[in-house]
């Protein structure tokens, strides 16, 4: 996941909510067109179903459409000062199963809601289910599961007794057949590489396990573990494809990447959204509560969180073992993480007290404690770490009673969640061990999170989505640059950098232009653009690069570049720079304001835009003005200035005003 995958939202009557997500949107590089601020937010830590779904949730929807960035989009991350829990009793009272209305209460999260914005839009209380997130991996058998319901369940089954009746042919042709129909199902094609293995059709069986990778199928383990496909492995066809393939133990699904235009069917395979379930990540980024963060302490996490992608830091990931319910009903779980992680060359140990007592480092950290005590402690959370801590009321700070996830932020981690509301001690409910499998495999916190809990209604997750310390992402870069000999052109060249690091071939390459897609292209090393002569003023241009790896790790490089048309590109120069405390808990309010020059030479006038909406005007090709920032919030500024030719628009270069840019406070 990249920045270009993450929509920013702000409560836009909140200086604090302002400054975090300014502070955000400078340190991960977040599209203008992709921060979304809300206004008559609804206040105090709770609202209603109505009010979240008429106030919050449908004017984001509307806006993230209205922009045109949906097929990018991933994550939703809110900004401070939201509700972070939802009342649903309207819902909760259409639950008809007695066991789910008794331990899954009317209380959901902010974020927990937005994931299942589909459902929440219908209506439906579907969400309650134990296993309502069919993006949430499970056990490894899971794959060979019946991916639909209704008649192409009864096709598969179909399939199924077939094989079982030893009518190998036709089950492979049956398995083919449903392949074909939903070619994004690789165990599918596995099933039907199986049986024409038995069925003595080598040639079919080698072409179905192309098709079976192709669509997604990752694991060399079941390959070699599985005799009737293990003879193919030497095979011209088979064996240039096993170097991408993963070799980890089949103790659990392992880690796919998340999108949000697709749906997900019931053995975890993303199918087209017509015919299953799509989900959209959300987090907050902050909880700023007297229970919770300061501002400067929620700066300093998002800061520290911000480096970490990419640097593979080494240390062990603990999970509690202790006597508590919290701890002993997620244990079980826990041996098949220690076997992911150990196979894939990670230290790991399991701790009896409240939490861990050995010296070190710690990339992970899985507790189940109402209190834990997290400072003076022989061990750190180093800088992209992860934790989570099974309790009842860790998310709720609505009441100072347990530890809060946003200590477990404080003292090191990248992201963390918690229970908003009672959830009992049902493992459904909170990220499985294996959460930090997944994470150590490349996926991104919030991937890393939504993949590991089953039922996330009611667990408000907090942190930068973006952190994914090891991400194995092609070690390239790409350099953007306009070419004028001849027909005008931007042209995107990838070099290598030739680093010793683990990392991917890229796959593809995707193009946006001022940030929203315009083009995928597989890895060619050089893509041109023809540009259009008539086109004035400076563009965004962003490439991504897509590497080959089951997590689909991504980088982006993004460049404005000064097309030289028709006309001038305006030009922004702050002459007066804001007088504020150089604090990160500076919220922006005692703000002096800023002054800043705007030219363009022929202009009619020249609008300042910050945050994509005009907040500043001057008649003709040159003028100074003064700006009121005390309602923009802290934290660095963005501008960008747009000059009028009659009804043309020109854009200028980005401009950031940052105050506190040498403080290290």
């Amino acid at each position: 996941m990249s920045s270009e995958n993450v929509v920013i939202v702000v409560n836009g009557d909140s200086a604090v909510s302002r400054t975090i997500a300014n502070h955000y949107i400078h340190l991960r590089g977040i599209p203008t067109r992709n921060v979304i601020v809300l206004k008559d937010v609804p206040t105090g830590d709770r609202t209603d179903l109505e009010t979240f779904r008429e106030s919050i949730l449908r004017p984001l929807l509307v806006a993230i459409d209205q922009r045109g960035i949906a097929p990018l989009v991933r994550t939703v991350a809110y900004s401070a000062d939201f509700p972070t829990q939802v009342s649903v009793t309207e819902h909760h009272k259409k639950v008809s199963d007695a066991s789910t209305r008794k331990y899954q209460s009317a209380t959901a999260s902010l974020t927990g809601l937005t994931y299942f914005y589909r459902l929440v839009l219908a209506d439906s209380p579907a969400y309650f289910s134990f296993g309502a997130n069919l993006y949430a991996r499970g056990k490894f058998e899971r794959h060979f599961a019946s991916p639909f319901g209704g008649d192409a369940k009864k096709a598969f089954d179909s399939a199924v007794n077939l094989r079982d009746e030893g009518k190998h042919a036709e089950a492979a042709d049956a398995f083919r057949a449903l392949h074909e129909e939903s070619p994004s199902i690789a165990s599918y094609a596995m099933r039907a590489a199986e049986s024409y293995s038995e069925a003595e059709n080598d040639d079919a069986a080698i072409e179905m396990i192309r098709s079976a990778v192709k669509a997604g199928w990752w694991s060399k383990t079941y390959l070699e573990k599985t005799e009737s496909l293990a003879k193919y492995l030497e095979s011209d066809s088979i064996k240039p494809l096993l170097p991408v393939l993963d070799g980890s133990p089949m103790t659990a699904q392992g880690p796919v990447s998340f999108t949000a235009t697709a749906g997900w069917a019931l053995n975890g395979s993303a199918v087209p959204a017509d015919k299953a379930l799509p989900y959209l990540c959300a987090c907050s980024l902050a909880v700023t509560h007297p229970n919770g963060s300061t501002l400067g302490a929620a700066v300093r996490i998002l800061e520290r969180a911000s480096k970490s992608d990419r640097q593979f830091p080494k240390g062990r990931f603990e999970f509690t073992g202790s006597k508590d319910v919290r701890a002993k009903c997620r244990f079980p779980a826990v041996t098949d993480a220690l076997i992911y992680l150990q196979s894939n060359g990670f230290e790991t140990n399991v701790f009896r007290k409240r939490v861990p007592t050995g010296e070190g480092a710690l990339i992970g950290l899985m507790a189940g404690t109402p209190s834990a005590k997290l400072i003076n402690q022989p061990w750190i959370l180093v800088r992209g770490s992860i934790a989570d801590n099974l309790t009842s009321y860790g998310g709720a700070f609505n009441t100072a009673s347990q530890t809060k996830l946003t200590e477990f932020l404080s003292a090191g981690a990248a992201m963390s969640s918690g229970a908003v509301a009672e959830p009992y001690s049902i493992p459904a409910k909170f990220p499985s061990p294996m959460m930090y499998g997944y994470y150590a495999q490349g996926l991104s916190s919030i991937e890393s999170f939504y993949q590991s809990i089953q039922s996330p209604y009611q667990i408000l997750i907090v942190g930068d989505p973006l952190a994914q310390p090891f991400a194995k992402a092609p070690d390239e870069l790409v350099d953007i640059s306009l070419v004028t000999e001849g027909k005008k052109r931007i042209r995107m060249t990838r070099r290598s950098l030739g680093l010793d690091v683990p990392k991917s071939m890229t796959r593809s390459i995707e193009i946006s232009i001022e940030d929203k897609i315009a083009k995928t292209t597989p890895a060619v090393p050089n893509i041109d653009i023809n540009w259009p002569e008539q086109l004035s003023g400076v563009h965004r241009f962003r490439t991504t690069l897509v590497g080959l790896h089951r997590t689909e790790p991504r980088i982006s490089f993004v460049k404005e570049i000064d097309v030289k048309g028709e006309h001038p590109a305006p030009s922004a120069e702050v002459i007066a720079p804001r007088q504020t405390p150089i604090s990160k808990s500076d919220d922006g309010t005692s703000s002096s304001g800023l002054q800043v020059k705007l030219t363009c030479s022929g202009a009619d006038r020249i609008e300042l835009h910050h945050l994509g909406k005009p907040i500043a005007t001057v008649d003709g090709e040159e003028g100074t003005v003064k700006l009121k920032t005390k309602d923009l919030g802290g934290g660095p500024l963005r501008f960008r200035p747009y000059a009028f030719f009659g009804d043309q628009a020109v854009a200028g270069f980005t401009l950031v005003e940052d105050p506190n840019e040498d403080s290290d406070e």
